[in-house]
């Protein structure tokens, strides 16, 4: 549907509650891979099995419905107001789901760069945010990552992407850059 840039599936994290909360804990780490699914979550090393279990259901339901093979991960524990602008990501589509803190925040369709009308997800729902690259004539999803800079707080995020083309990535952000 061309005028839903973003999909949100409701979830209860249960028992990876306490599990991210220890490891946002841990922050600030980044930790990034691809491949197969099974080979990618792999390389994020070191995670407690329930949180490694449900990053790779993530990972296969997303491969499935991109019709990829291979995935991208990143798997980050943030203490800043990491990608504070409202913007939309140079991507076809991109699975977000927090783990511990806020949600990232989106505007609904048509309210462009209006902070006051920015709404959040919940911690522990899944996002699927289409990008710029998504297809032609779709409006892709404006959001950002929720302000928590000194605050004391942390977030623990996941990131799916499939592999893009980045040279048409970088090609259409310079074109919009007026670059």
């Amino acid at each position: 549907m061309p005028d839903c840039p973003l999909a949100i599936e409701p979830r209860s994290l249960g028992k990876l509650g306490p599990i991210a909360e220890r490891l946002a804990a841990r922050a600030p780490f980044e930790r990034k891979a691809s491949g197969a699914p099974e080979a990618a979550v792999a390389g994020l090393g070191l995670l407690p099995q329930a949180l490694r279990d449900d990053i790779l259901l993530l990972a296969q339901r997303f491969a499935a419905f991109m019709q990829v093979d291979a995935v991208r991960l990143r798997l980050e524990a943030v203490t800043t107001n990491a990608c504070r602008k409202i913007h939309a990501d140079y991507t076809d589509l991109r699975l977000i789901t927090t783990y511990h803190g806020p949600g990232t925040d989106y505007l609904p369709l048509g309210d462009e760069q209006a902070e006051d009308k920015l709404l959040r997800m919940t911690t522990g729902h899944i996002g699927l945010f289409k990008g710029r690259l998504f297809a032609e004539g779709h409006a892709p999803c404006l959001h950002r990552s929720p302000p928590i800079e000194g605050t004391g707080g942390a977030r623990l995020v996941l990131v799916i992407d499939t592999p893009q083309d980045e040279a048409k990535a970088i090609e259409l952000q310079l074109s919009q850059s007026g670059n």
